[in-house]
């Protein structure tokens, strides 16, 4: 046992002992005297805890007011940014050049099949539902091309639905449902139909839902989502089409007429390696004018899913895709009336954005994994000048939507004094309201 030190004559110890201030018997008296001092008057004891209440209440007020004023600048600071962030939108919409097509359509495929490429299909659907949502269009605008083996795969925990996020939660929206049209599926996703598609060379009597009228006037979106390769993209690890093959298709389209402007989407590994205008496949860039093309990886870089679902068990959807869609989503809740009118939003974000903003500065490489390859060589317009609605928004809607009586107005040689057998009516015009209204 440690010897404990003895006290000197005056009982003060050296620094170094634990009862440095004096013996043990004189450190407990003095501790003693101390408690009785305390005990003997209770208004000391009250007011020392009536001091300790009203520091504690001061503390609490004071952090209270400082909080309220923090969120109340807080709120302040957001309303400040919001306004500046739409006098910004504003003013990049004033220095957006809309087109002078008269039509929109699309050709979206997914040249994927089986169970573990249910991403792919994730990503036609979304970009389908964007341009039916926010850009009303119709079916009879969109050729969607898709295996469509995913809904119906016995491995699917919710049937008949695909589900880019929050499947298991049941908070998500899924991308597949009735009114999804798939005019190619299974076995008729091929590199052929794909081609016929595009110069509108079909087989004799192919159903007139699976044809594109494509006119002079036609602003033309072609998305792919897939695999592939260094200048190949495969069709159900069937067949693969090349760059060559692309490029000489939207030669015979300008060459026939078939659209004004283009604007040509690939999500694969190496996607850039697809673009039609390079110069290893296109020597004479006037061959092939106002073709644009972005593409979610350059030569030797893969293009990454975003995200798996536990429950599905498989990558649900790919980076590049799904970032573009969120952020127009996001754009879109900033809206004043987004609450109201979901797709009125979406459409004045898409009036709002350039095509190179939405498909190529909001997606950085650390979003991707990749970097975002894109060229606008041998367009009229430079793609930061080109509203993004020139594509995803169905243009003959917007006229639709635009006439004085919210209806299309017909051009006809009819005066009021005319008979009905002398009325001749301009049949473009209606054959365009008809097109509308179904």
């Amino acid at each position: 046992r440690k010897m404990r030190p003895i006290a000197t004559a005056n009982h003060q110890l050296s620094s170094s002992s634990p009862y440095s201030d004096g013996c043990r018997p004189c450190v407990a008296r003095r501790r003693r005297r101390k408690r009785k001092r305390s005990n003997a008057d209770p208004r000391h004891s009250l007011a020392i805890a009536m001091s300790n209440w009203h520091s504690t209440v001061s503390l609490v007020c004071a952090v209270l007011i400082l909080s309220a004023c923090a969120f109340v600048s807080h709120a302040a600071d957001s309303r400040v940014q919001q306004q500046r962030q739409h006098s910004r939108q504003n003013a990049r919409a004033a220095d957006l050049l809309p087109g002078n097509h008269t039509r929109n359509a699309a050709v979206l495929v997914s040249s994927s099949r089986y169970w573990h490429n249910y991403r792919h299909v994730t990503n036609v659907l979304s970009l389908y539902n964007l341009l039916k949502t926010g850009g009303q269009f119709t079916d009879d605008n969109i050729i969607l091309m898709i295996a469509d083996d995913i809904p119906c795969d016995g491995r699917n925990p919710h049937k008949n639905a695909i589900y880019p996020e929050y499947a298991r939660t049941g908070a998500g929206n899924s991308v597949y449902n009735a009114d999804v049209e798939v005019d190619y599926r299974g076995t008729d996703v091929t590199v052929e139909n794909f081609l016929r598609v595009l110069v509108g060379r079909h087989e004799k009597g192919e159903t007139p839902s699976r044809m594109l009228d494509l006119t002079p006037d036609t602003n033309l979106v072609v998305f792919l989502t897939g695999h592939g390769g260094d200048s190949f993209f495969k069709f159900q690890d069937g067949e693969e089409l090349m760059t060559q093959d692309i490029t000489d298709a939207f030669q015979q389209m300008h060459r026939i007429g078939r659209y004004n402007e283009m604007l040509f989407i690939a999500d694969t590994c190496q996607a850039f390696t697809l673009n039609p205008t390079e110069f290893k496949v296109l020597s004479d860039i006037t061959a092939l004018p106002n073709v644009m093309t972005v593409a979610s990886s350059l030569q030797g870089q893969n293009s990454y899913a975003h995200h798996s679902d536990p429950e599905i068990g498989q990558s649900v959807v790919d980076r590049y895709t799904y970032n573009f869609v969120e952020n127009l989503k996001n754009l879109a809740m900033r809206q004043p009336d987004s609450q109201v009118d979901m797709s009125s939003a979406l459409w004045r974000s898409m009036e709002q954005t350039s095509v190179k903003t939405a498909w190529v500065d909001a997606l950085p490489r650390k979003k991707l994994g990749a970097d975002v390859g894109w060229t606008d060589k041998g367009c009229s317009r430079p793609m930061k000048d080109i509203p993004l609605c020139d594509f995803l928004c169905d243009k003959e809607q917007q006229d639709f939507a635009a006439s004085p009586s919210g209806s299309a107005v017909l051009n006809s040689n009819c005066d009021d004094s005319a008979s009905s057998s002398s009325c001749v009516v301009d049949s473009d015009a209606l054959q365009s309201i008809v097109s509308t209204m179904r």
